[in-house]
C-alpha cells in the first residue's frame, strides 16, 4: 500500500486548521453551521456529480480523490540506471533475451509490455506506437479522474453563489421585517463560505496534485519509450544514459551522480537466467 505524501497531509491540515482559528477568534462557531446552506452546497454537488458521471466512474470518486494525498515521488534517475543496465544486459546478451528478465519488472506494466515487445521482435515503429498508446489512454484514465474533482470544486463555488442568492431574493422581500433578514443573511454568507472553503482548500488543491502526479508519470513513461527504444536499436548504454539524462533537473543528476560514484555505471546486475 502506497505511502500518503506527508506535505499533502500537512498543507490541507495547515488550511482547515488556520479556518477554523478564524472562525474560533472571529465569533461563534454555532454561527457557521448552516443547514439549507448544507443542503444546498453538499446536496446540490452530489446531484451534479451523479448527473454527470456514470456509475461505473462514479465509483472511482472515493480512491481517486485518495490517491491526490499518496506518495508518488518519481525517481528518474533510478529509471535510468535501469534502463542502461537492460541496454548492456541486451548487447550481451541479445535482445531476445530480455524475455529472461521481464518478470522482474511485472509490477512496472509500461517497462514490463515494452521489454516483452523488444524480446517478441517488433519493429521500431510497432514498439513507439504501442507504447504511445499506453501513454496516451493512461492519461485519459487520470483525465476522467480528476475531472470528477474539477467538477465539485466548480460546482460548490457555484452552489455558494445560488445559496447568496436563495438567501438575498427573500431578504430583499422581507425588508420591513427586520427579525428575518438575519436568518436570511446567514444563508447567503455561510453558503459562500462553504463553497469557498470546499473549493480552494480541499478538493482544487487535489485536483491540481492529480495532474501534476499525472505530468510526472508521462514524463518517466516518456524517459522510458526513448530508453527502450535506444535499446532496440543497439545503442551504446552510455550514449543512451547522456541522452535520457537530459530530461533531468541538475539536482536529480547530481544525485545520480552521487548513486555511481565509485561504482561502474553500467554494470549488469540481473539475475543469470537458468
Amino acid at each position: 500500500m502506497k505511502r500518503l505524501s506527508v506535505s499533502t497531509v500537512i498543507g490541507l491540515g495547515i488550511g482547515v486548521m488556520c479556518v477554523v482559528m478564524g472562525i474560533a477568534t472571529s465569533g461563534n462557531f454555532r454561527s457557521f453551521y448552516n443547514l439549507p446552506s448544507l443542503f444546498i452546497i453538499v446536496g446540490g454537488t452530489v446531484g451534479a456529480v451523479i448527473t454527470s458521471f456514470p456509475p461505473k466512474q462514479l465509483k472511482m470518486f472515493v480512491p481517486v480523490f485518495l490517491k491526490g494525498f499518496r506518495r508518488q515521488k518519481a525517481d528518474f534517475g533510478k529509471d535510468i540506471q535501469t534502463i542502461v543496465r537492460i541496454s548492456t544486459y541486451a548487447r550481451k546478451k541479445g535482445t531476445l533475451a530480455l524475455e529472461d528478465i521481464a518478470e522482474e519488472y511485472r509490477d512496472d506494466h509500461f517497462l514490463y509490455k515494452g521489454l516483452l515487445l523488444i524480446a517478441d521482435g517488433v519493429g521500431r515503429e510497432t514498439l513507439i506506437g504501442n507504447l504511445k498508446d499506453e501513454i496516451y489512454y493512461m492519461k485519459k484514465r487520470h483525465q476522467s479522474g480528476y475531472a470528477m474533482m474539477d467538477m465539485v470544486a466548480d460546482s460548490v463555488t457555484s452552489l455558494g453563489l445560488m445559496g447568496t442568492y436563495v438567501g438575498l431574493i427573500p431578504m430583499l422581500q422581507h425588508l420591513e421585517d427586520p427579525a428575518s433578514l438575519g436568518p436570511l443573511m446567514a444563508v447567503e454568507l455561510v453558503s459562500s463560505f462553504y463553497g469557498a472553503f470546499l473549493s480552494y482548500v480541499v478538493f482544487g488543491p487535489v485536483a491540481h496534485r492529480l495532474r501534476m502526479m499525472t505530468a510526472d508519470e508521462v514524463l518517466r513513461d516518456t524517459i522510458l519509450l526513448e530508453g527502450l527504444a535506444a535499446v532496440q536499436e543497439g545503442q551504446n548504454p552510455r550514449e543512451i544514459e547522456e541522452r535520457l539524462m537530459s530530461a533531468l533537473t541538475m539536482k536529480q543528476t547530481r544525485r545520480m551522480g552521487s548513486r555511481k560514484r565509485g561504482k561502474d555505471p553500467i554494470q549488469v546486475d540481473f539475475k543469470e537466467s537458468a
